[in-house]
């Protein structure tokens, strides 16, 4: 087959990275499809058709590297079970901490490793005992939910059929429900971490998984390979984005007991930042906005909240209008970090003193650590789920845009029709100037642009997220009121008239 035809496929087996919003949405895809290419939407119970070997999908692999579903909202992962490390290793100052690979820890699967993975199973894996550098590694693999204890969502209840503003439990209670009433669970193995993915000669999936385990008071790493038709990437997106600062590791380790210094993916509660005399915000969207809405209330006449940002205004207005709003200091990029008097340098020239706490709010990388003799830059998505190069590699999640439950959930139905052969994709060509005249998704746009192609790919008797339920017919005039309430209650917590940890 060349790389412009078509292909027929003949998926049976998919594997699926992640088992949160994007992993449980393609498991309740995929495994309710009867083998002529019907969809059982919606259906609780398919042991009908399990039993009777009518499902499309026999084998279906949730890879969950938590010890529960959830994703960001996660319970093993979140607030106090947050066990991301503060800052990433800085060796030295000449690294790029901007390149994912160079703060993201892999492990070396070595030729030994490599030639006993291919006796191993499942059932049978290998096992390598757990020594200081592997625990390191494992630490810095950002493994834990960026949510902390009294975040609360900004979606709107609407698309993810919640009450009012949710915190973070609350969603994941949610989420653990949906995969208990679609008996879901069946279909994930917890704690195992995939750790290489590539397309082997016979036109299977290589993926390499690793597991902790614990016997007779000792702890190992195991490690074992499996083979599939597809693979689903769902992971999200877990590695922060960190800026490379002069002076930044000296800085930290000179005053580490004076100043906090964190990552906003390491927060587990929110205390520190309340009782906090001066703080530092590096960075200027949503996750420095959703942390600085614990500093208050505080004296707005004299700050002491800092944001130092890297432009001078956000790609949503509401976001200019709190990160400029009474109370809060603005400052540009960061030039360099003062050890030795406790100081930061900016690029105007200023010079502040006395923080003692800074997060690092700068967002998170589309990484995919696991994927071997593919240039990540190069990856191109046809309707944002299907590897034009390949589309037995699809990708669910991981954009910028609202009605995330819903979008996923429309990912998974078009992979369902078109990996039974229901609908056939455009020649590579085709989807290359498709993907190239996609506009600049907007909440106006998602679903003629986003959801409604994909839709078009499900299969009959699936319906359109919108259309499941109708109370989400008018959806950009909802999201549009959503986003207002946004900056008014930040407003409110700031004067001190809603606490943020009781809403």
């Amino acid at each position: 087959m060349t790389i412009s035809e078509r292909p027929q496929f003949n998926i049976k087996s998919v594997a699926i990275i992640g088992a949160g919003p994007s992993g449980i949405a393609s498991l309740h895809e995929l495994s309710r499809v009867t083998r002529t290419g019907k969809s059982l939407f919606g259906l609780k119970d398919i042991s009908e058709y399990e039993e009777k070997g009518d499902t499309a999908f026999p084998k279906l692999v949730a890879f969950e590297r938590n010890a529960s579903v959830g994703g960001v909202w996660s319970k093993s992962a979140f607030g106090y079970n947050n066990k991301d490390p503060d800052l990433p290793i800085i060796e030295d100052n000449k690294i790029d901490l901007t390149k994912p690979e160079q703060i993201y820890k892999k492990y070396e699967i070595d030729k030994e490793l490599e030639e006993k993975l291919e006796f191993s199973t499942y059932e049978k894996p290998i096992q390598i005992p757990l020594n200081e550098n592997l625990e390191t590694i494992t630490k810095h693999q950002w493994r834990s939910s960026a949510a902390y204890e009294g975040l609360f969502t900004n979606l709107d209840y609407r698309y993810k059929n919640l009450p009012g503003f949710q915190y973070a439990r609350d969603v994941g209670a949610y989420l653990e429900e949906a995969v208990e009433t679609y008996n879901l669970e069946k279909y994930i193995r917890f704690n195992s971490n995939v750790e290489r993915v590539q397309k082997t000669p016979t036109g299977k999936w290589e993926v390499i998984v690793s597991f902790m385990s614990e016997a007779e008071g000792k702890k190992y790493l195991n490690w074992y390979k499996e083979y599939f038709d597809a693979v689903i990437i769902g992971n999200g997106k877990t590695v922060p984005i960190v800026p490379s600062f002069k002076g930044l590791k000296q800085f930290a380790e000179t005053n580490k007991n004076k100043v906090t210094i964190k990552l906003a993916k390491s927060v587990q509660e929110t205390t520190f930042i309340k009782n906090a005399k001066k703080l530092l915000f590096i960075g200027s969207s949503v996750s420095s906005i959703d942390l600085i809405q614990y500093a208050f209330p505080r004296d707005l006449d004299n700050p002491s909240v800092y944001i130092s940002r890297r432009s001078a205004t956000a790609h949503l207005d509401w976001i200019n209008g709190c990160t400029y709003s009474k109370g809060i200091v603005n400052k540009p990029t960061i030039e360099e970090f003062l050890p030795e008097s406790n100081s930061i340098k900016f690029t105007d020239g200023t010079v502040e003193s006395g923080f003692d706490v800074i997060v690092i709010c700068c967002g998170y990388h589309m990484y995919y650590p696991f994927l071997t003799n593919v240039s990540q830059d190069s990856l191109k998505w046809y309707q944002y789920t299907f590897w034009v190069d390949d589309p037995t590699l699809a990708l669910v999640g991981n954009t910028y845009a609202g009605f995330f439950f819903n979008r996923v959930e429309a990912q998974g139905a078009a992979l369902a029709g078109v990996w039974t052969n229901k609908h056939k994709l455009p020649d590579r060509e085709s989807q290359l100037k498709i993907i190239a005249n996609k506009p600049q998704l907007s909440v106006g746009l998602i679903n003629q642009e986003f959801i409604n192609p994909l839709i078009d790919l499900s299969l009959e008797g699936r319906p359109h997220p919108f259309d499941v339920d109708q109370s989400k017919s008018d959806h950009v005039a909802q999201i549009c009121h959503a986003q207002l309430t946004i900056p008014d209650l930040f407003y409110k917590i700031r004067d001190g008239l809603v606490d943020p940890m009781n809403l």
